[in-house]
């Protein structure tokens, strides 16, 4: 049996309340450092504050990666370019629809929970998995970001499930 293997990657745009939380950190370390000139005591803390910021400061960067192999699809959030979380994995035959968002055969799973792993770029092409979480036991929609292999290696292990894309 052939065994199919294909990756894809979404980098995740930024958005207005990271962009807010890094202005907020560093504000927070200057006002943390400057209070060093009243107490040489929290010196400490501000230069701990500083090096803490420093060192989580790449993590900000996200990059979602999915990996389809042989009817298991991964989730994974890469962090700074090198910390990988992974998040969910899900079996493609067990799920009821992979289909585009806009498609219609996504509109009797809209009102589900959507959990989101997607670029949030809105140029991006996504699609929607409606499928039963393992863990949780409820129905709920995930949106990513399959490239073209992906979606045609997912339409070759299960065509009834997964729409093909159109040309």
């Amino acid at each position: 049996m052939e065994q199919s293997y294909v990756e894809a990657n979404a980098k995740k745009r930024t958005t207005v309340k990271v962009i807010l939380l890094k202005i907020v950190l560093v504000i927070a370390v200057i006002l943390l450092l400057m209070t060093t000139m009243y107490s040489r005591f929290l010196l400490i803390f501000g230069l701990a504050a500083a090096v803490l910021l420093f060192w989580y400061w790449p993590r900000f960067k996200e990059e979602w990666e999915y990996v389809f192999c042989d009817g298991q699809l991964d989730f994974d959030i890469i962090q700074g370019g090198e910390r990988r979380k992974h998040k969910l994995r899900i079996e493609i035959e067990n799920a009821d629809v992979v289909a585009p968002m806009t498609s219609s055969r996504m509109d009797g799973y809209r009102h589900l929970k959507v959990v989101d792993y997607t670029s949030l770029r809105s140029d991006a092409r996504v699609y929607g998995i409606a499928t039963r979480m393992s863990d949780q036991g409820e129905k709920v929609v995930i949106a990513f970001e399959p490239s073209d292999r992906m979606v045609e290696a997912m339409y070759g292990k299960c065509p009834n499930i997964v729409e093909k894309p159109t040309a």
